[in-house]
């Protein structure tokens, strides 16, 4: 073998092992990117998912840094502290569902304001559980908050999820029976403002009136779910005005337990947390560790 062909052929092995390198190189880099979309998280029965559902804000805040549950107590992350898989519900936007654990749930194809139906945002919620839970025997526990409170209602009254084992349910300051607050800002022309979404809370609005009577949907749907009403007797001043009987600034407590409940608690001078701004005493519920607490003692099956 001459020396051109001695060079030639080396080259050619060079170039035979460079290659087989690089192959490998391009097949290890495969293998990782598969095994890193298999480690994406999956719903498992030995945890428990819990989801927060926050209430109506016309600024439509959208974002984990706008929702009520991460300020104050921060009861998303004493929620997590104690063990529980925890979901912020957000609806103005995308809407989405995102666990404490990278589990995520998005509709991008929905985008909500103050002027969404609220039983659009009980759409997205229903379908948001029925792709995460659907078939899979775990358990679920739901804090819903103000007008969440009405669209996690609609979810529940709407979809009976096979599979999803739903413990528990607490309605934080919802107005099942609607709230003067409402009446006044679109009495007084302010829907450009508050949006449709406050109409819809005005007491004897056609809509918490088909809620109010498909209650029993939700607990057909969920025959073992312990219902559990939290409200706030903060009554301020302009309570005796607006609202007759206890009241936590916004929702009386008339309105928050008028669908009937297993258990109820009520928090002393605390208000809804939309009023931070305004008064001058009192506390409202992110602010009072009392409700973290019970929130936690009511999942673990202490009420």
């Amino acid at each position: 073998m001459n020396k051109r062909t001695i060079l030639l052929a080396s080259a050619v092995t060079v170039l035979m092992i460079c290659g087989f390198g690089l192959t490998a190189f391009s097949t290890s880099n495969v293998v990782q990117k598969d095994t890193s979309r298999m480690a994406i998280p999956e719903v498992s029965s030995g945890q428990t998912y819990v989801l927060l559902v926050h209430g109506y804000n016309f600024g439509n805040f959208n974002g984990n840094n706008g929702n009520c549950f991460v300020t104050g107590n921060d009861m998303y992350q004493n929620l997590v502290n104690h063990g529980y898989v925890v979901g912020l519900v957000n609806y103005y936007g995308a809407f989405s569902i995102k666990f404490s654990n990278g589990l995520t749930y998005c509709d991008s194809s929905y985008y909500g304001t103050s002027n969404t139906p609220i039983q659009t945002v009980g759409q997205e919620i229903g379908n948001g559980m029925t792709s995460l839970f659907a078939g899979k025997n775990v358990n679920v526990d739901i804090v819903a908050y103000s007008m969440g409170g009405l669209a996690t209602l609609y979810a529940l009254e709407n979809y009976n999820i096979p599979g999803m084992h739903l413990q528990n349910v607490i309605f934080l300051a919802t107005p099942f029976d609607g709230s003067p607050m409402a009446s006044i800002a679109n009495c007084l022309g302010l829907t450009f403002v508050s949006g449709y979404q406050s109409t819809q809370m005005e007491q004897g609005s056609s809509f918490l009136n088909s809620l109010d009577s498909s209650a029993g949907s939700a607990v057909a749907n969920n025959p073992s779910t312990t219902w559990i009403v939290y409200d706030g007797n903060y009554n301020p001043w302009w309570g005796y005005v607006f609202f007759s009987g206890s009241n936590d600034g916004v929702v009386s407590d008339h309105s928050a337990t008028y669908l009937g409940y297993n258990y109820l608690f009520t928090f002393n001078d605390l208000h809804t947390a939309s009023l931070d701004s305004f008064t001058w005493s009192g506390v409202s519920y992110f602010q009072d560790q009392s409700v973290v607490n019970e929130v936690v003692n009511n999942f673990g099956g202490s009420y």
